[in-house]
C-alpha cells in the first residue's frame, strides 16, 4: 500500500515535538534538531509532490497548513524563550498566521475562498530553513557551519538552475528568489558577527511574513468590513487567546514554553477545523470560545493581578488555564464536525 500525502503531514505534526526538546540541549543535541527539522522540511515538499500526482483532498487542504504553522511553533516559540531572537520579531510573526488563517474563515465558502499566493509559499520555505540558520549560527558562533551550509546550498541551487534553464530557457519565480536569499544569507554570514546575523536573518524572516500576509489583508479587510463591525470584532477577538500567550511568555516561570508551543499548536489545529467546518457549510463553534472562555480567561488574569498575586503568577494561571481549555475545545470541535473525518482521505 502507498504512503498517501495525507499520512506523510500527519507523521509531519507527529514527530515535530522531537525537535522542541533538542534545541534546548548542547551542540550535538541541537545539530540532531537541525536535521530533523531538515528532514521534516522535505516532507513538506514529498507530500506536496503526492498531492499534485494524486490529487488534493479536503483533509489534506487542512493539514499541510497545519503542519507548516506547528512548525514554526516548535522552533521560533523556543528561539525567544531563548533569547537568540527577541520577541519583537517572533510576536509579529505569528499574528501574521492567526489573522491570515482567520481571515480566510471569514472569506469562504465559495469564490470568496482564497487561493496560497507565490509569496506565501517563498515565506514557508524561507521559515523553515531560516530558523535552522538561526540555531545553527548560535550554536557554531565562529559562523563556519552557517557559511558551508550556505555555500553548499547556493552552490546546488546555482548547478539546478542552470539546468533548468538551459532546459526551459526560463526559471520559475521561487528558484530565482531562492538564489537571491541564499546569496544575500552567505553575505550576511560572512561580513556580520553572530549575533548581528542571527537578528538580521530574523528580520527577513519578519519583513517576508509580513508582506505575505500584506497580500490577504488587501484582499479580505474589504470583505470583512462588508459584514459589519460585529465581523472585525469578532475577527480581532479570535487572535487575542494565542498571542496574549505568547506575549506573557518572558514574564512566566520555567518551562512555559512548553505550554505555549502547545496553545499556538493547538489553536492552529482549532483554527484549521473550524475554517473547513465553514467551507463545507457546517456549524462555526468558535464563537463559544471566543464570547466565553476567552473573557474567563481575561478576567481570571486581571483579577489575580489586582489580588497581589503577581505577573509571574497571573502568567502562569492563565496559561495552564489557556492550555487546558484548547484542548479541550479542540477534542470538542473534532468530535462535532467527526463526520468531516469519516471520509476516507487518510487512506
Amino acid at each position: 500500500m502507498r504512503m498517501t500525502a495525507n499520512q506523510i503531514t500527519t507523521l509531519r505534526i507527529v514527530l515535530l515535538p522531537l525537535p522542541l526538546f533538542l534545541i534546548y540541549g548542547g551542540p550535538v543535541s541541537r545539530l540532531v534538531a537541525i536535521l530533523i527539522l531538515s528532514v521534516l522540511g522535505l516532507t513538506d515538499y514529498l507530500d506536496g509532490v503526492l498531492a499534485r500526482k494524486y490529487g488534493s483532498t479536503s483533509l489534506g487542504r487542512l493539514l499541510d497548513p497545519i503542519a507548516d504553522k506547528i512548525f514554526i511553533a516548535v522552533t521560533l516559540v523556543p528561539l525567544s524563550d531563548l533569547n537568540i531572537l527577541p520577541m519583537w520579531i517572533v510576536w509579529p510573526i505569528f499574528f501574521r498566521e492567526f489573522l491570515v488563517t482567520e481571515m480566510r474563515r471569514f472569506m469562504t465558502p465559495g469564490e470568496k475562498g482564497l487561493r496560497v499566493t507565490e509569496l506565501a509559499k517563498i515565506k514557508t520555505t524561507l521559515q523553515m530553513t531560516g530558523v535552522g540558520l538561526i540555531l545553527l549560527t548560535n550554536t557554531f558562533p565562529d559562523k563556519l557551519a552557517t557559511i558551508f551550509f550556505l555555500a553548499g546550498l547556493l552552490l546546488a541551487t546555482t548547478f539546478l538552475s542552470v539546468a533548468i534553464f538551459s532546459k526551459s530557457g526560463d526559471l520559475t519565480g521561487r528558484l530565482k528568489s531562492a538564489l537571491v536569499l541564499e546569496a544575500m544569507g552567505l553575505v550576511i554570514a560572512v561580513v556580520f558577527p553572530a549575533r548581528q546575523v542571527e537578528i538580521i536573518y530574523g528580520l527577513v524572516l519578519l519583513v517576508v511574513t509580513l508582506a505575505s500576509g500584506a497580500q490577504y489583508v488587501t484582499a479580505c479587510f474589504p470583505r470583512v468590513f462588508e459584514q459589519g463591525l460585529p465581523a472585525v470584532v469578532d475577527l480581532f477577538l479570535s487572535l487575542i487567546g494565542p498571542l496574549f500567550a505568547l506575549a506573557i511568555l518572558p514574564f512566566s516561570p520555567g518551562k512555559s514554553h512548553l505550554l505555549v508551543v502547545m496553545i499556538l499548536a493547538v489553536e492552529f489545529a482549532a483554527q484549521g477545523i473550524d475554517m473547513w467546518a465553514v467551507q463545507e457549510g457546517k456549524t462555526d463553534l468558535s464563537m463559544f470560545k471566543k464570547r466565553f472562555f476567552l473573557p474567563f480567561l481575561l478576567a481570571v488574569f486581571f483579577a489575580m493581578l489586582a489580588s497581589g498575586a503577581g505577573l509571574r503568577g497571573a502568567s502562569a494561571t492563565f496559561l495552564v488555564l489557556c492550555s487546558f481549555g484548547s484542548l479541550l475545545y479542540l477534542a470538542l470541535d473534532m468530535w462535532f464536525h467527526r463526520e468531516l473525518f469519516k471520509r476516507g482521505e487518510f487512506f
